[in-house]
């Protein structure tokens, strides 16, 4: 979990992970050189329940970063990426390792909801509410090259069958490159279509608000980490910016 000056939900989104049915995983949030009381916050409960890992980085590198340095640190099975104003609904890592048993996938991701910027959960739940984003039940990686279809804060890594994963320096695009690379090379991710996680949608000024640089991103990608032809990357990218838009209005 990284978080940079996430004091208004940094509680809740730790909360919702130490609460998860599954009791048996660690917690590594990574400051990535905030300048609040994010690192206070993820102290305290470090204090209190000795799953949560606190790493901190002097300055911001950004999300890739951030998340590498918790990639490097974290010590399981199984890697699950959450960001610090999301939520994971109780049961969904149970949900998401037996799909990962039943089925063998070096990627395991889920439906969520998506939710306003000002919500905020009570101190003894997480109710989902809002429009649902569904996924399909198996994503290939031709199926990612027209865009990703894989909310980061749902996605999970089977370690045993990737190795070592890094999270790719592609601002706008990072959890997207890693997909991509996954399933290029270790087969197809496999999908829970049960909504097991809440989605802030951005506000403004967020990293993922600045729809350009996105395009460009996604651009990047496709040319020069997939080698994909300037024509197919194009048509790729045409799909990749509508399906982006339609969900931007859920």
């Amino acid at each position: 979990m990284p978080v940079f000056n996430g004091t208004a939900t940094l509680h809740q989104s730790m909360t919702s992970i130490l609460r998860q049915s599954v009791p048996d995983l660690e917690l590594v949030v990574v400051d990535d050189g905030s300048s609040d009381d994010s690192a206070a916050i993820a102290d305290r409960l470090a204090q209190t329940d000795d799953r949560v890992r606190l790493k901190r980085r002097s300055q911001s590198g950004g999300p890739a970063a951030a998340r590498n340095t918790g990639i490097a640190t974290a010590k399981g099975r199984y890697l699950a990426f959450c960001d610090a104003d999301d939520m994971w609904l109780p049961h969904k890592l149970e949900r998401q390792i037996a799909c990962a048993e039943r089925t063998g996938a070096p990627l395991i991701y889920s439906s969520y909801h998506r939710i306003a910027p000002d919500y905020h959960a009570s101190a003894a739940d997480f109710e989902p509410e809002g429009r649902v984003v569904s996924v399909p039940t198996k994503l290939t990686h031709d199926d990612l090259l027209a865009g990703n279809q894989i909310g980061n804060l749902t996605a999970m890594v089977n370690l045993e069958v990737t190795g070592d994963v890094t999270m790719p320096d592609r601002p706008g695009a990072e959890d997207w490159a890693l997909w991509l690379s996954i399933t290029r090379e270790h087969g197809a991710a496999h999908g829970v279509h049960e909504p097991l996680a809440l989605y802030r949608a951005e506000q403004e000024g967020s990293h993922s608000d600045d729809r350009l640089r996105a395009i460009r991103a996604v651009w990047r990608v496709l040319r020069e980490q997939e080698g994909v032809p300037r024509l197919k990357a194009a048509w790729y990218l045409t799909r990749s910016s509508v399906a982006a838009l339609k969900k931007s209005k859920i």
